[in-house]
């Protein structure tokens, strides 16, 4: 027998804090070098343990020097170097990124017009990262060359014919007219359809926005998608239908109001509106037809080059070699940063060269150094000046553990990611509160939606009030303070460092995630006032998204005002299912709101208004719940579609992952049907990487979402479903924590593709919204959730999967509460550590269905789920045990013949033995009190009887044998046996 007690030891001093990513530094100097090329010598004095100075001389000729340094995980501030000495005035650029990748730069472009044999101009698509001195690889095969750049111009703009150009014609409509200038070379298709004229003249661009809401014959008012710039006395066609503007209004979430003559017909929601402006003219008339959508562009200066040798035609490839240190790519910059990710400074001597306080860098792994200029410049120190937490294991306030090591990286990878996501009080621009951003190096910006995660793991991590929740209670409050007229508020804000901040209505979904971010604030927080602050906000949202709703109390968007957190995919048009779970949710959140509010001050003037409030989301809640059911749940496929109506080319069938599994979450799927659609997920949207976000007729884009997928997580947890909840943490976020990954950066993700692999410079590799396993694994495998504000209640409802242990701590306002769990030969025990002034239940799982036991101050309330739940009515350090039933074997053989006499032996194996009982009884279940025995409180693992079969009656009888375990388990082993005493042998 084993009874000793399987828990793992309590954590030691460094056995968490060693997971810790961060180091509680303010001055962050690399700790290895990345790369070097050209003449740079002792390039190992920049790092950490490195000495002396680094030289790095240009002669102006070939590539220039540069020396790449590593500081492992993703640093951010201001970046410095320090400079002793330098040959005059010498140009050196500064350059970082998340990804070594991005930190080299090629130019790939295309040649726009013919390029022939002598010429020493060329031009391109693009002119990004190319340098004078570097080479330039013209054409493919054996028309590939390579010629020097002389000089660096103008990449061609371009733009696109909005309608059809008829051979003959003389005048193109386009999307753009900027920088197509009278007398230019126009250049109107692509390859051997390219056809090259002079501008002539030059108008107004062409546009198309769909109508935003319904519009009736005889209305003289319509809402477009969007404000594309249009003056009175502009001729749009309405659904065809030509219509002038007579007055033009201001843009707004719901869309931009434009006045215009009465309409002859009605025409609906989506329908689109179509300007067609002036264009450009020119010179001489097109000697083909082009179809809508074709190149038009205009070459600018284009590239000098040494002559060339060999002719190319339009469209060749062109790429530079070998690159320019030019860092990663950043946009959606927020406060005070335009195009940061590079910056030049003129050395003259000694002295510390930094980056300006304005330009705060996110996101630097690799930093990079070079010369722009010939010269010779000695450099003594390469750092940045920390402007984000960079928190050390004493700075945390929660922690995590289990028998699987990538898990605890992972976790203290998400708790990484939050905290280079921070930005601190007077970190940029002077800022005067603290904010957390979604993006370390982009977007650097608020968004409502990824605040979910990012905000539990911010508790989850970090705590409450000034190092932790204040971050996220600042970044609510900067939504919330740009409420617009029709009450909807922002779903991000670009400059956050002063109130009223700037801010953007972005879309429908994302407004909607305020309450929702406000409630779970106050959730966790317990900050009731905060949420009293908030309300007539929350309020004046849930009043705007009734006036979204149709009959069916659904939301309705349009691709205009229908985006949500996959930005590259456009608008969803119709009753999108994600949008309206997420309108479930908000209003669900809200009734929980208003609901604690009252509890708390039921006198409060207010109560009243909440109370009303409460009635009313209520009955909203329960009619979007229902119609979604109803209209946006397939059930031949068991799973919700996209939408009630196709988006463009994106069929509304589509399965998507967010509606899904949000769907889930949230309590809007059926209890019975929540294994199916999760089985349907796993099945037809999982992959080597992670889960595609939605099935291939959406015509969306396949990267996949760490955001989408923390929400999967989440539900999958709640199902049960914890084997695959692990399975998809691996799969997805295993890499993302293995350093010997090449894009590791110590952070998770924003996405990445289906093989897994970046899609470009811009990608982000520090996103806050991908910190969905950091809160999920405390709220899941240690089983830590708070119920009423601020964990005054709580549960305990570990989710152990096959783990063998995991032990951790949650903070609350209250304090911490400590998790231990551990199985060992079928026994899992259970330690819960609560604060005092607070009450929880306590889910111990039950072993095989056994009983399980609680200690002193514990209550045994009910069984439910596949667990035994128990009150704690206040703090302090309590037990549980589960354990299996015993397992019982019998010297007699089920089916036997005995006779004369013998003895039966029961044996048991148990944890926790508490009593043995062995029993005869007739066929027709009447006891034999000749053959019984009972052992109570066993010190061995077996029960021996006589057996005096001669003095029972010849005939069909059975044995009972039955044993019991301390925690209240019991199990029983019925052997059939035939009593003959005329019979030869027996026993």
């Amino acid at each position: 027998m084993s009874t000793g007690n399987a828990l793992p030891a309590a954590a030691g001093p460094s056995e968490w804090q060693d997971e810790v990513l961060g180091t509680g530094e303010t001055d962050l100097v690399p700790e290895v070098v990345a790369g070097v090329s050209g003449d740079v010598t002792n390039a190992t004095a920049l790092v950490a343990d490195g000495s002396g100075s680094a030289t790095l001389t240009w002669d102006g000729e070939g590539q220039a020097p540069y020396v790449i340094l590593d500081y492992g995980p993703i640093v951010g501030g201001l970046p410095y170097f320090t400079a002793e000495s330098a040959s005059g005035t010498v140009g050196v650029r500064m350059a970082y990124s998340e990804s070594l990748r991005y930190v080299i730069r090629k130019n790939g472009s295309l040649l726009v017009k013919p390029a022939a044999a002598g010429d020493d101009t060329v031009y391109l698509t693009s002119t990004s990262h190319l340098a004078v001195g570097q080479s330039l690889v013209i054409g493919s095969g054996d028309d590939q060359e390579t010629v020097e750049i002389v000089s660096v111009g103008l990449a061609a703009q371009t733009s696109a014919a909005f309608a059809p150009i008829a051979a003959g014609a003389t005048h193109v409509e386009v999307t753009n007219t900027e920088d197509f200038p009278v007398g230019s070379e126009l250049l109107i298709g692509t390859g051997a359809a390219l056809q090259s004229v002079t501008v002539t003249e030059v108008g107004r661009p062409s546009n198309r926005t769909p109508l935003a809401v319904d519009a009736a014959a005889g209305d003289t008012n319509i809402t477009v998608g969007s404000g594309p710039g249009w003056q009175v006395g502009d001729v749009l066609a309405v659904n065809g239908e030509p219509v002038t503007v007579t007055s033009v209004g201001t843009q707004g979430p719901a869309g931009s109001d434009v006045g215009v003559t009465p309409l002859k017909a009605a025409h609906p929601a989506g329908a689109p509106v179509v300007f067609s402006g002036a264009g450009v003219s020119f010179a001489p008339a097109a000697a083909e037809a082009f179809p809508a959508g074709t190149t038009i562009r205009t070459p600018r200066t284009g590239v000098e080059v040494e002559p060339l040798e060999k002719s190319h035609p339009a469209d060749a490839p062109v790429t530079s070699t070998p690159g320019v240190v030019a860092g990663d790519d950043a946009g959606f910059l927020g406060a005070g940063v335009g195009s940061p990710r590079s910056s030049v400074f003129k050395v003259t001597g000694a002295g510390t060269y930094a980056t300006p306080a304005n330009a705060l860098q996110g996101g630097i792994r690799f930093h990079a150094l070079t010369l722009t200029t010939p010269g010779t410049v000695t450099i003594s120190k390469v750092g940045v000046e920390s402007r984000f937490p960079n928190y050390a294991a004493d700075d945390y306030r929660g922690w995590f553990l289990s028998s699987d090591e990538t898990l605890n990286d992972i976790w203290y990878t998400g708790a990484y990611t939050v905290d280079t996501n921070m930005v601190p009080r007077g970190a940029q621009n002077s800022s005067s509160f603290p904010v957390i951003l979604d993006g370390a190096k982009r977007d650097r910006r608020i968004w409502a939606g990824d605040l979910f995660h990012a905000g539990r793991s911010t508790y989850t991590a970090f705590g409450y009030g000034a190092q932790g929740s204040d971050y996220v209670s600042n970044a609510i409050d900067v939504l919330g303070a740009r409420r617009a007229t029709d009450g909807s508020v922002p779903g991000e804000s670009a400059n956050w460092t002063s109130r009223p901040p700037v801010a953007e209505f972005y879309s429908t979904a994302y407004s909607l995630y305020f309450p929702i971010g406000v409630v779970d604030y106050v959730r966790y927080s317990g900050d009731l006032t905060f949420g009293i602050e908030q309300y007539d906000r929350l309020k004046a949202q849930m009043d705007y998204n009734r006036s979204l709703a149709n009959p069916d109390g659904l939301i309705v968007t349009t691709d205009a005002d229908g985006r949500d957190w996959d930005f590259y995919d456009g608008g969803r048009a119709g009753t999108v299912t994600a949008t309206n779970v997420l309108y479930y949710r908000a209003l669900t959140e809200a009734v929980w709101l208003a609901r604690h509010l009252i509890a708390n001050d039921p006198d409060d003037p207010a109560a009243a208004t909440w109370a009303t409030d409460t009635t009313e989301w209520d009955l909203r809640a329960a009619q979007v719940k229902e119609s979604i059911n109803a209209t946006l749940f397939d059930p031949a496929r068991g799973v919700y579609k996209m939408s009630n109506v196709d988006t463009n080319d994106r069929s509304g069938d589509a399965v998507p992952q967010d509606a899904n599994v949000m769907a889930i979450l949230w309590g809007v799927a059926p209890e019975e049907k929540v294994d199916g659609v999760l089985a349907y997920l796993k099945a037809h949207l999982w992959g080597e990487q992670g889960p595609q976000p939605f099935s291939q007729e959406a015509n969306n884009s396949t990267l996949i979402s760490t955001h989408i997928s923390g929400f999967e997580l989440a539900a999958r947890f709640e199902a049960g479903n914890a084997d695959d909840a692990l399975t998809l943490i691996k799969t997805l976020w295993a890499r993302m924590a293995d350093p010997s990954d090449p894009f590791y950066t110590g952070a998770f993700w924003e996405n990445h593709q289906q093989n897994g692999d970046l899609t470009d410079a811009y990608k982000s590799l520090a996103h806050s919204w991908a910190s969905g396993p950091t809160w999920g694994m405390s709220a899941y495998l240690l089983g830590v959730k708070p119920v009423e504000p601020g964990f005054a209640t709580w549960t305990v409802q570990p989710h152990p999967a096959d783990l063998h242990w995991s032990k951790g701590s949650v903070p609350t306002p209250h304090g911490a509460i400590d998790v231990s769990w551990a199985k060992e030969d079928g026994v899992l025990d259970l330690d819960v550590s609560a604060p005092d002034g607070t009450a929880g239940e306590v889910w111990v799982p039950r072993a095989d269905g056994d009983g399980t036991t609680g200690s002193a101050g514990s209550t045994y309330l009910r069984t439910e789920d596949g667990y035994d739940v128990y009150r704690v009515a206040a703090g302090g350090v309590y037990s549980f045990r589960a354990e299996p039933p015993p397992v019982i074997t019998s010297s007699v053989a089920d089916g036997s013949y005995v006779r004369g006499t013998g003895e039966i032996t029961m044996t048991v194996v148990d944890n926790d033995p508490h009593a043995y009982h062995a029993q005869l009884y007739t066929a027709a279940g009447r006891r034999v009190p000749t053959i019984e025995g009972s052992q109570w409180m066993p010190t061995t693992d077996s029960l021996t009887i006589p057996a005096r079969w001669e003095a029972v009656p010849d005939g069909r009888y059975y044995l009972l044998l039955s044993a019991r375990s301390v925690s209240g388990g019991e199990s029983t082993l019925k052997v059939d046996l035939t009593v003959d005493n005329t019979r030869p042998g027996g026993s």
